[in-house]
């Protein structure tokens, strides 16, 4: 119960904070303000930019706007003037403050997910430090006292474990978070979706009134190579998931077979068949990576015009440059042939003889080696969590590069032939920070859904960050209880006699010992589920957003040049 307490103090505190003082105060400020953005020109800097080389609408266009029906102070080139593309245009700075980002759009979706993501972690961080500092401590002291009828145990049980353990309200805060991350992604991709009225429009000396042109509903290309994308992952996932166990280290068919209760090459009739939960991880993982397009199409153009800063530390540079490959890192972790190649090699190593009369080296790469061939799985969660981290770390920089690319796209300009109104210089300027709640969730909502499925996986199988204490269901994660001992625990819980007992204590503590055994068989069985279904979720998530950035660096970098 104390256990228990904590965490229910630690969740109404957090709520509180939600409820409170969110309203005063929001961690998205220390996302997004303080940070330069460019300011729009205002007609009198552009008529000096220009030198007052304009050219007004000509009266026999007013004319034709008054008799189609334009009314007197609404017409639509009232105050517009052109001047040539060529002309140059130093745009002014200007700090990003709380009440600018206040009434742009998708800021009610980004400060909820931002504030709910951070209490969260709070909560999560400090049940786990509780859980893997005090709890330990305090099951061992308790296992010490409880005794039960004869020489049985609980210290002796194979396979128990506390139930106050088990009640983990952080993971509900977490899938809390991972749900609005993936609402906020599922709302991003469905702007694309969206059919767009296709009115011409003519900024460079147009023909007609825009009022005149009549909306037309044309088909989107973006929702196209949505499709195309979600196609490519579907086929792509289930070629990955067909080969587990041979290219990648998932764990699905040993899944699968605790899933139906038996064996996986068990003649009985599953619950579910192999081919249904093969089908139904490949469409999950279809819409994972439709949701992953544009987010990472649009993270490499953005890690293009942060590389391109001029000038730029020698550190920060190696940072853009390892926030961008850093990805590859765990998703080549959960290869078998890469993980295979370098436990060979580390073996090879420990007795190649130019480390003879090294012991200070051959000690570094036996322990490097004991790491990497007991704790992979704490170190695929250590370097997992790292990628989030450096990620999460770099948002400022990625927001301010988004920021500086107004005056880039103004530079194009000069390389164009014709003229340009005010009307568009000043709507193109005003667009760059009109998205930016945009392109920030589509940062950090990849981190978040991330992050939170990576805390899933880490809890519900029964892993551990640091790779010197393991979790008790990681020791015995091979002895898996068969089905015949669950259901002959299930007919002793039942068949113990209350009443003929001499003891009721004896009689509770047996049936308490009996009903241990049950749930740990269970959550055995459950630990194994979750072991492949979200290590696998975890790898692709990652997979599929750096395929996508990988993408989007070609694309933008072909069309640049």
């Amino acid at each position: 119960m104390g256990v228990l307490g904590l965490q229910l103090a630690t969740t109404l505190i957090a709520a509180s904070v939600l409820s409170k003082v969110i309203s005063f105060f929001s961690f998205t400020r220390f996302l997004v303000v303080g940070l330069m953005r460019y300011a729009v020109p205002t007609d009198q800097q552009l008529l000096e930019a220009c030198g007052n080389c304009k050219t007004r609408i000509k009266g026999k266009r007013k004319r034709n706007d008054s008799l189609s029906g334009v009314a007197n102070g609404t017409n639509c080139h009232s105050d517009t003037f052109y001047f040539p593309r060529t002309t140059t245009i130093h745009l002014k700075h200007s700090h990003v403050s709380s009440s600018d980002i206040a009434i742009l759009p998708l800021y009610s979706s980004h400060q909820w997910l931002v504030d709910f993501t951070v209490c969260a972690a709070c909560v999560y961080l400090i049940n786990e430090v509780a859980y893997n500092c005090f709890i330990p401590w305090f099951e061992s002291s308790d296992r010490n006292r409880t005794t039960l009828p004869g020489s049985m145990t609980i210290r002796n049980s194979p396979y128990l474990i506390s139930l106050s353990v088990r009640i983990n309200l952080s993971l509900v805060w977490i899938a809390l978070s991972l749900w609005f991350a993936i609402r906020t992604l599922i709302s991003l991709t469905a702007l694309y979706f969206q059919s767009k009225n296709n009115t011409t429009t003519y900024d460079s000396r147009p023909p007609k009134c825009i009022a005149n042109t009549t909306p037309t509903k044309t088909p989107s290309g973006e929702c196209i190579l949505i499709l195309a994308a979600g196609f490519f992952f579907f086929i792509a996932a289930t070629l990955f998931i067909s080969l587990d166990g041979t290219l990648a280290d998932f764990g699905l068919q040993a899944a699968y077979g605790n899933l139906t209760i038996g064996e996986f090459s068990s003649s009985s009739t599953p619950i579910i068949s192999w081919g249904a939960f093969h089908f139904i991880l490949a469409f999950v993982a279809c819409i994972i990576g439709s949701l992953f397009v544009y987010p990472g199409i649009k993270f490499g153009k953005i890690y293009i015009n942060t590389v391109k800063q001029h000038p730029v530390s020698l550190v920060k540079r190696f940072i853009l440059h390892l926030n961008f490959i850093c990805p590859i890192f765990p998703i080549l972790l959960w290869l078998t042939p890469v993980t295979n190649h370098i436990s060979h090699s580390l073996i090879m190593l420990t007795h190649n003889n130019s480390l003879a009369g090294k012991p200070f080296l051959i000690m570094i790469v036996n322990v490097i080696s004991n790491l990497f061939m007991k704790h992979l799985d704490s170190i695929r969660l250590i370097v997992s969590l790292a990628v989030v981290l450096i990620r999460l770390s770099s948002v400022r920089w990625t927001l301010q590069a988004y920021l500086n690319s107004a005056q880039d796209k103004l530079d194009k300009f000069t390389h164009e032939a014709g003229q340009t109104s005010n009307k568009e210089v000043q709507r193109l300027v005003a667009s760059i920070f009109y998205c930016l709640n945009l392109v920030s969730l589509q940062y950090i909502a990849p981190c978040f859904c991330f992050l939170c499925l990576l805390c899933l996986y880490k809890n519900l199988s029964g892993l551990s960050w640091l790779p010197n204490y393991q979790h008790q269901y990681s020791d015995r994660f091979s002895v898996i209880p068969s089905s015949f001992e669950l259901r002959h625990n299930l007919t002793s819980l039942f068949s113990i006699d209350f009443i003929n007992q001499t003891s009721w204590t004896a009689a509770f503590m047996e049936a308490r010992y009996i009903f241990s055994q049950i749930v740990e068989d269970l959550s055995f069985r459950g630990i194994t589920i979750a072991r492949g279904v979200f290590g696998f979720l975890v790898w692709w998530t990652l997979t599929s957003w750096q395929l996508m950035s990988f993408l989007g660096l070609a694309y933008h970098r072909f069309t640049n040049e």
